[in-house]
């Protein structure tokens, strides 16, 4: 049963050209909905994509409002900081006050996945011209 959980996200949506020679390709909601679907072949695309979007909330809810960190296994961690003010000019106001400071998303990627990327990069074969 878990062998299926390493299959990659598919590559064409229906929405895309097929005759396109494009370097990248954006993976959206509807290939990852489409992933989970062919994953867990009990559930309907409705029901996945609803999955999907119930986790999507869940993270942002998190980070939003209860200014947590979400850690996921073997993916990464994502954590809202704090900017610190800096130097510098708003434009838009006459007395020149510096722009005031604010909330940064970030992403830490795991090891895991920082090694499969790579390797994906290494297995790609290179772009000539």
């Amino acid at each position: 049963m878990h062998d299926n959980l390493s299959m990659p996200i598919a590559s064409v949506s229906p929405s895309s050209n097929t005759t396109s020679e494009k370097a990248s390709r954006t993976v959206t909601r509807y290939d990852i909905a489409t992933a989970i679907m062919k994953r867990v072949p009990a559930l309907s695309r409705r029901e996945a994509q609803k999955i999907f979007e119930c986790a999507l909330q869940e993270i942002t809810e998190a980070l939003s409002k209860r200014k947590e960190c979400v850690k996921l296994h073997e993916f990464g961690t994502f954590s809202v900081r704090k900017r610190a003010n800096r130097q510098g000019r708003d434009s838009l106001a006459a007395e020149g006050a510096p722009p005031p400071s604010r909330k940064i998303l970030n992403f830490r990627p795991s090891l895991g996945l920082k090694e499969k990327v790579e390797k994906g990069q290494a297995q790609a074969p290179p772009s000539g011209t």
